[in-house]
């Protein structure tokens, strides 16, 4: 008798058990956040607004931007890092995720530890172009020009520490040239008159915005940054291909959560993300933004950032990169 209640209560107790974890709503239930480092209005935060709208429809949640301007993007990061892995706040993030570990001393995060990296987005392609009155229109000549003319050849940036800035120490290490870096404190645009006026060689620039000046012949392209020929310029040999063997530089976006969160709702969002970029309609949005659709799942997204960190690590130690502030 005593036995045959004992089953009963066990039966009855797994029953409750089981309507109420049927009952509990599947995430999401609430609105999401997309913390992203970059101020309302910049390219990044349109970015982010077009993805957030995509993923909210697909997720059947709206996704709310939050715009955490400053620092390098330091204070997004820094943000996301101590919120709750509750699956309701995400970081829209750039390719600092990775740099600012490599360059400055305050920074406190491990960028890939210290979070769930959930995927890769996009690809922001970068090509090198060099003024018109640059005595070389291909990487042969670019390199000779600046072996025979060591730390004649200058290159701006958007600043120090920044993409491009890093990617043109990786190009002087890995061409074996002396070249004087120009940061500009108002971003590539300013970078670009000054290479246009002729004040500046050259610099690695967004493909979105070089394909206009390459096509009045305004600036020389000399090849695009990354591992594969870009599909917004389909033409220009990558600088691998051109002679620089292993060059290989990529500005990113990309989504992570803090640390912690249930890898169920890494999953589903995920899925999402690649749902999203494998729409047509998206990824040629995403073209008008200079980038390029790039779906890589989680566990590949943190090999990704390991070699990404590693390569800006070595850059910042052989061109003594460090900021202080």
């Amino acid at each position: 008798m005593k036995r045959r209640l004992f089953n009963a209560l066990v039966i009855a107790s797994l029953t409750v058990c089981g309507a109420s974890q049927a009952q509990q709503p599947s995430w999401p239930t609430r609105p999401i956040t997309f913390v992203a480092p970059l101020a309302a209005g910049s390219p990044t935060d349109a970015l982010a607004r077009m993805v957030g709208d995509e993923l909210g429809r697909r997720l059947g949640q709206p996704i709310v931007i939050d715009n955490k301007a400053g620092g390098g993007s330091l204070i997004a990061t820094q943000y996301v890092q101590n919120a709750r892995p509750d699956g309701y706040t995400f970081l829209f993030a750039v390719s600092a995720h990775t740099i600012n570990p490599a360059i400055r001393k305050q920074v406190k995060y491990d960028p890939i530890k210290d979070f769930t990296p959930i995927a890769l987005m996009a690809a922001v392609p970068h090509v090198l172009v060099v003024g018109k009155d640059v005595p070389a229109k291909n990487l042969a000549e670019l390199i000779a020009y600046g072996k025979a003319n060591p730390g004649k050849l200058t290159y701006g940036s958007a600043g120090i520490g920044i993409s491009n800035h890093m990617e043109g120490e990786l190009f002087a290490s890995m061409a074996g040239i002396n070249m004087v870096h120009v940061p500009y404190k108002n971003g590539s645009t300013a970078a670009m008159q000054d290479v246009l006026a002729g004040r500046v060689d050259m610099m690695f620039d967004v493909v979105g915005s070089s394909t206009p000046l390459i096509k009045a012949e305004r600036v020389k392209p000399i090849g695009v940054a990354l591992g594969r020929r870009s599909l917004l310029m389909p033409d220009i040999p990558t600088l691998a291909e051109a002679g620089l063997t292993g060059f290989e530089a990529m500005p990113w976006i990309g989504l992570f959560a803090p640390a912690g969160l249930d890898p169920a709702i890494t999953e589903k969002m995920a899925k999402a993300v690649q749902d999203t970029l494998a729409d047509k309609r998206v990824a040629e949005r995403l073209g008008n933004y200079g980038t390029e659709a790039m779906y890589i799942a989680p566990t590949q997204f943190v090999e990704f950032l390991k070699g990404d960190l590693q390569k800006w690590v070595k850059i910042a130690r052989d061109a003594k990169i460090q900021l202080d502030d």
